[in-house]
């Protein structure tokens, strides 16, 4: 696999421009919002102070006038791009899964080789939530104390990844690349070793340990778990 996390970032920019621009995108038509400019400023000005003030007191404890201050946007300016603190959280979640979906479908090396598309899913997934880590971590850890509805669909994206992760294991299998006895529980313990990425970041970190690497040692793991036969 030659997908590294600097030609990732290359494709992230070819693809998907910037997270200000998919969140125009995505919602320009539904707000009514005529300048781009404009408003993808203005969303990285909100969603960077919601990420500030979700650190120092939590989302659940943050106010629209905690926001509205930390931005230095009116609240009236800030009602322009939302309704209410369920419908930031809901966006940002919205826009993630986007650009998520972009990066992770993007492949143009596929082969019907099982075990490679696995190596590249995993490693895509590494890269865009190293590239989006606080768009990742916001979503894990504070979304689902909101609304079940907003929860429901987190709940079902994580399954969606884990089920694409299974469907990899199974596939080689079947054709004989691997022996893996049990990937349904395999299928979990990569996923988790994902979110390890986005969740304790601070420990790679002080390991002086990149994405890259982190990366490699994945999918070195990979190979032991799903006993890749040479």
């Amino acid at each position: 696999m030659n997908l590294s996390y600097e030609t990732f970032l290359q494709e992230f920019e070819n693809l998907v421009g910037d997270e200000w621009s998919c969140l125009f995108d995505l919602y320009h038509e539904r707000l009514n919002l005529k300048n781009k400019n404009i408003a993808t400023k203005k969303f990285k000005t909100i969603i960077e102070s919601v990420f500030k003030l979700t650190q120092s007191k939590g989302f659940q404890a943050m106010t629209l006038r905690d926001l509205s201050q930390e931005s230095g946007i009116s609240m009236g300016g800030l009602y322009k791009y939302f309704a209410n603190k369920n419908q930031i959280a809901e966006m940002i979640h919205a826009a993630m899964i986007r650009m998520a979906e972009i990066c992770l479908q993007s492949n143009p090396e596929q082969n019907n080789d099982p075990v490679f598309e696995l190596n590249e899913l995993l490693a895509r997934h590494i890269f865009i939530s190293e590239r989006l880590k606080k768009w990742f971590y916001f979503v894990f850890m504070e979304c689902k104390c909101l609304d079940r509805e907003l929860l429901e669909t987190i709940i079902a994206s994580e399954q969606f990844m884990e089920q694409a992760i299974f469907e990899k294991i199974d596939s080689a299998n079947q054709q004989g690349l691997s022996q893996c006895t049990n990937a349904d529980f395999v299928a979990a313990m990569l996923k988790v070793m994902l979110q390890e990425w986005y969740l304790k970041s601070w420990k790679y970190q002080q390991k002086n340990i990149n994405a890259d690497q982190y990366v490699a040692n994945l999918l070195l793991s990979v190979y032991q778990l799903i006993q890749v036969k040479q």
